[in-house]
């Protein structure tokens, strides 16, 4: 597109706000007036996937002309960019900023936040909120709207910094603001809204389920305040800790039903092999002298008859595994993990694969039995799916730290493929069974395993 038809289309879809660059050059120059809230977008974008890295499904709230979806679709390529925006004329002028720089992963809509059903939307990685939540008239409803769809929110806004005029509602105080911004398209859809202050904030997040929140910028007065924030839900903090760490314990996800049929399922497999001689290439064992032989796994567990498989393709299964990865997952490899009482040895340390990328390939263990220490839980080295290919293993373990991970029966246990983990011999009298579920991105090549 020429210079002087970007000009010319620009200055047909004005007056503009913020208007935008191309090239070098300053299109359709916008007001003077702040609404950036003292950011740059691409500093925003930058900050944003800071605060989460993998986030490949990201939803933009109140678009206006373009300039945050741009960057946060510029910086990420890899990630879907999804844009809402309240008023057709702003999104004719972001749809046109998105056209100029060719940007194929940005998706824009028409929506008003204060009626619209989040749920339809779908899940996302992460919600970028600038400059919207002080324009609706309940910013604590939004707030728990944003926590339903995502782990996450990066929050650039405004509060009230003063007493004077609060009032109370729905338990929080805020202050009755009339829109009075001078270009009616950087207002709010609706005329009367409410600021919170700086405590009913605060508290409006973490009420909505944003369990750990950071404040990354604040400039105060005895009025208009303005603050950034970075909000985790307890998925989100599990998201942050995983890619730090490479394992986590993300709790239960199964009702106790579920996990009874699972266990079910599983003692009725194991005793095929001990009680009723079964025997085949996909049960992994070990002889000891004088002894019965030791059933440590049962390997391609979708593969074999029993009642509860079909629990292994649950939804809510490949959508957690999703969310730590950040993308699309199917289920590569599938097995029960056993440790008999008394018998069972550990496992030596390892690392599941190689050759693929830290937090593309995860592994869910779904934990049938409470484990610890005692009973040979998993243990890991935190950080080691970062370490390259070639790192020694045992040399990894003996620097340490070693972390165990205990669990009580229904947790799930995600762990990165390529941490150092193994874990110790279970001398108790107590089982540990455990059903382990490889996920990967279906788009991404899939070495051959490395243990």
């Amino acid at each position: 597109m020429e210079r002087e038809d970007i000009r010319r289309r620009a200055t047909a879809l004005g007056p503009w706000v913020n208007g935008f660059d191309y090239d070098g050059i300053r299109y359709a120059e916008g007001s003077d007036h702040g609404y950036l809230l003292s950011q740059h977008p691409a500093d925003r974008a930058s900050a944003f996937y800071a605060a989460f890295p993998g986030a490949t499904r990201v939803l933009e709230l109140g678009a206006l002309e373009g300039a945050d979806t741009l960057e946060l679709a510029r910086q990420q390529p890899e990630a879907h960019v999804v844009g809402l925006e309240g008023r057709a004329e702003n999104l004719r002028r972001a749809e046109f900023v998105i056209d100029v720089h060719g940007v194929p992963n940005a998706e824009l809509r028409l929506a008003d936040v204060e009626a619209l059903d989040f749920p339809a939307l779908g899940r996302f990685d992460a919600v970028m909120c600038a400059g919207l939540l002080y324009h609706v008239r309940e910013p604590w409803a939004l707030l728990k709207d944003i926590a339903g769809i995502s782990a996450g929110i990066y929050l650039s806004t405004h509060y009230w910094g003063s007493s004077d005029g609060l009032e109370t509602l729905d338990g929080y105080s805020v202050k009755h603001v009339r829109e009075d911004h001078p270009e009616p398209q950087a207002r709010g859809l609706s005329v009367d809204v409410r600021w919170l202050d700086r405590p009913s904030l605060l508290a409006a997040l973490e009420n909505a389920g944003f369990t750990e929140i950071e404040v990354l910028h604040e400039r105060t007065t005895p009025g208009v305040c303005d603050i950034v924030v970075v909000g985790r839900t307890r998925l989100g903090a599990q998201v942050r800790r995983f890619r730090e760490d490479g394992l986590v314990n993300a709790g239960p996800i199964f009702a106790d039903d579920a996990v009874a049929r699972l266990k079910a399922g599983a003692i009725d497999l194991i005793s095929r092999f001990t009680d009723r001689g079964y025997r085949s290439e996909d049960f992994w064992n070990y002889d000891v002298e004088g002894q019965d032989p030791v059933l440590y796994r049962i390997h391609n567990l979708e593969k074999q008859d029993w009642a509860a498989g079909e629990l292994l393709f649950r939804e809510e299964l490949a959508e957690l595994a999703a969310t730590f990865i950040g993308g699309p997952v199917v289920p590569t490899a599938l097995a029960l993990v056993l440790k008999e009482p008394n018998r069972a040895a550990g496992l030596p340390w390892h690392r599941d694969r190689l050759n693929v990328a830290p937090h593309t390939v995860c592994n869910l263990s779904i934990c049938l039995d409470e484990a610890g220490p005692a009973n040979g839980c998993l243990e890991g080295v935190p950080g080691s799916h970062l370490l390259p290919d070639d790192a020694d293993v045992l040399t990894v373990r003996d620097a340490g730290p070693r972390t165990a991970v205990p669990s009580e029966v229904g947790d799930v246990i995600v762990h990165d493929v390529r941490l150092v983990h193994g874990s110790g011999p279970n001398p108790t009298d107590r089982w540990r069974r455990t059903i382990v579920i490889e996920f990967a991105n279906p788009a991404r090549p899939m070495p051959t395993r490395a243990s």
